[in-house]
């Protein structure tokens, strides 16, 4: 019982510790997206979008992947299998891995991490070793011991930079970040997926893109179908003495875009004609939070072989579904439509999104 208890002595030396580094409290954070499910939990509580933890409450993940916005303003996001309990100055990661973006300091057992606003990975390693990615920007590394740092100048690392750290905060190695380690990082699963935006995402791909030109393309644009898809259900909905539905205005469709091309890639990647409901949960929220319209109905237009590709009959076997009747012609709310395709391989994939206003 007394080791337990300086054990937990030692960890809230550790948490409270201002440090040399500008302070970016970690007292609450804000549950803003889930991916995979919804295997977040705080404490023993399963997490709910926009939920709240607070110190020294610990938020852990299981085979799900999701984002916590810090309330210094910085993200971060959490892959599977981790484990971390907030405190007032920084986090303690105990288990798993946290990709970081904005001014907000982590700890781990034996190190803490200063910074001042910058991108930077954090995994926990079997043995205990630690291995730290400074993306972008600058980290500062303190060790520590029981909880409280060593009377030793602490190690400065620039973005661009790999290091290992022992499981007593030993600098074991420094390696700089190549090309493929930037696109490996960038392509897996701190990024993908996720369409909650990273305060420091800006800064990153400025960064890499003058260190290696041509690691971050541009992404894939899907093919917006407002014309065949949307005209062909306007004509139903008149037909039904429904109004037509509206375009949406070109921010609004862009954010649409955005959000749809990574779950149209996952649809035709699988061939599973569904969606994650998670993001579908978050982009909703998102979008009702900044603005006067929301998403509140999707229908989707499996894969086929894009030579197919037939609005007409795709429409016709919405209107007979009757859940996609209802969606498409008897939801009086709804005011504008936006469809977006996307084709990979020689097959192709649609989903229309309906809006209506916010209520209020």
């Amino acid at each position: 019982m007394r080791s337990h208890r300086l054990l937990w002595t030692a960890l809230a030396v550790a948490l409270a510790w201002p440090g040399p580094g500008a302070a970016s409290p970690a007292g609450s954070a804000v549950v803003q997206e889930m991916l995979d499910g919804k295997e977040l939990f705080i404490e023993r509580r399963q997490a709910r979008l926009k939920e709240k933890a607070f110190t020294p409450e610990l938020v852990r993940t299981q085979n799900s992947r999701g984002q916590l916005g810090f309330v210094g303003g910085a993200a971060g996001r959490l892959n599977r299998f981790t484990q971390l309990r907030l405190g007032s100055t920084c986090f303690l990661l105990s288990s798993g891995q946290i990709l970081v973006s904005g001014p907000q300091n982590g700890c781990t057992r034996s190190s803490r991490l200063s910074t001042r606003g910058t991108n930077y990975l954090v995994t926990l390693l079997d043995g205990g070793d630690s291995e730290l990615v400074v993306l972008e920007g600058a980290l500062e590394i303190q060790r520590l011991a029981e909880g409280r740092p060593l009377n030793e100048a602490p190690i400065l690392v620039a973005g661009g930079n790999r290091v290992r750290l022992s499981s007593q905060g030993a600098l074991l190695w420094q390696r700089p970040l190549t090309a493929a380690d930037y696109a490996a990082i960038l392509q897996g699963p701190l990024f993908q997926g996720f369409t909650a935006p990273l305060p420091g995402l800006a800064a990153l791909e400025a960064f890499v893109q003058r260190r290696f030109p041509g690691v971050i393309a541009a992404p894939p644009r899907p093919a917006v179908s407002r014309d065949p898809l949307v005209e062909t259900i306007n004509r139903y909905r008149a037909q039904g003495g429904r109004p037509a539905l509206q375009p949406l205005p070109a921010a609004l469709a862009a954010r649409n875009a955005t959000y749809l091309a990574p779950v149209l890639e996952r649809v035709l990647a699988s061939g599973d004609c569904d969606h994650d409901r998670s993001l579908w949960d978050g982009f909703q929220n998102r979008m009702a939070a900044s603005g006067n319209l929301m998403p509140t109905s999707e229908v989707i237009a499996c894969p086929m072989p894009a030579g197919a590709w037939n609005p007409e009959l795709i429409v016709s076997r919405w209107m007979g579904s009757a859940l996609h009747n209802q969606i498409l012609i008897n939801r009086p709310k709804a005011r504008a439509i936006d469809c977006v395709r996307l084709e990979r391989s020689g097959r192709a994939a649609a989903i229309c999104t309906l809006w209506s206003p916010v209520p209020r």
